[in-house]
């Protein structure tokens, strides 16, 4: 797909269908582009509410604070968001320490002291996202202590697959308030899918230019969410694209684009979007013949501003494991 100004080229995406438990008969003829059908097919499960207020109860041994965690799934198995609410029962102000501790390694990757008065409710929401980077994908658990002083964010440095943090243990005697998975990022087609394959990969051969991303074969109105949070910088339809949609993540100045959605995307330019936040639903809009998203994935600085296309099946694949 090539959508830059006075770049922009027909986008021939013409491919048979492909759903989950669909069979394909070997005899039945090629659409014309010669597009295949990935072998991956996998039903993601539905993104659940957004977190509510937990419940507190005591904290195992430190019986003057209540805590509890609630967390914003984008499956059954993982979150993108925590959040941390605790009172403090004890007479007087006290200094609490707040670690976000990897269970990996024990390494704290976020801490943070709050001068606490009694009987008054806090709240810490961890997103795994600092100024520093993302924390790696994996078990993590809130950790609770009085005093202290809190350590340097160790937040994972921006790279692929995410970078080792240096080693910062939680002070002894903080105690677990409860463990998460969490992601950084999730899979962006919320329902049965196939990976395409030939003239629907990335690098496929265009009249004037490639294919600049993958397309992920689903049925029309299947729900999409925000792979990753960000900023919504575009929004809206074109001749190829269809209904269109660019996010830009800020952290690390790469960004997302979802195009042919069966209408324009749920979230307005210049909104700030979480991850696996609703954007739309699966369309054939555009130049396109069967319901798909293509999804595209630009290096800094961004989409049409200097960045370049990269192919996004890997990602795509690593992400699709949380679905």
């Amino acid at each position: 797909m090539q959508l830059g100004p006075g770049r922009r080229s027909a986008l021939t995406t013409i491919f048979a269908a492909a759903l989950l438990g669909t069979a394909v008969a070997p005899s039945a003829p090629a659409a014309t582009g010669g597009a295949g059908l990935g072998s991956s097919s996998k039903r993601a499960t539905q993104k659940a509410p957004g977190p509510s207020g937990p419940t507190l109860a005591p904290v195992p041994q430190i019986p003057q604070l209540a805590a509890g965690i609630a967390l914003r799934r984008v499956s059954r198995r993982a979150a993108s968001a925590a959040t941390l609410r605790f009172i403090s029962h004890a007479s007087g102000t006290q200094q609490v320490r707040i670690d976000v501790v990897r269970l990996a390694d024990g390494y704290s990757v976020y801490s943070a002291v709050r001068s606490v008065p009694p009987e008054t409710t806090q709240t810490v929401r961890w997103t795994g996202r600092a100024s520093t980077g993302v924390a790696l994908d994996g078990r993590y658990e809130f950790r609770l202590s009085f005093g202290g002083v809190a350590a340097r964010s160790t937040t994972a440095a921006v790279s692929p697959g995410g970078a080792p943090p240096a080693p910062a243990p939680p002070p002894p005697g903080s105690a677990s308030v409860g463990a998460f998975t969490f992601v950084g990022a999730v899979f962006p087609v919320r329902g049965p899918h196939t990976f395409g394959e030939g003239e629907a990969r990335f690098g496929a051969g265009r009249a004037g230019h490639i294919h600049e991303g993958q397309d992920v074969m689903a049925d029309c109105g299947t729900p999409l969410v925000a792979a990753r949070g960000g900023v919504v910088t575009m929004r809206a339809r074109q001749w190829a694209a269809g209904n269109y949609l660019v996010i830009h993540d800020p952290l690390t100045s790469q960004d997302y684009m979802y195009a042919h959605l069966r209408s324009p995307a749920i979230v307005r330019r210049g909104a700030h979007v979480e991850t696996g936040q609703p954007i739309g639903v699966v369309g054939e809009t555009g130049d396109a013949t069967a319901c798909h998203l293509h999804f595209e994935i630009w290096t800094a600085p961004g989409w049409y501003a200097g960045g370049t296309p990269i192919d996004p099946l890997p990602t795509l694949q690593s992400w699709d494991r949380f679905s």
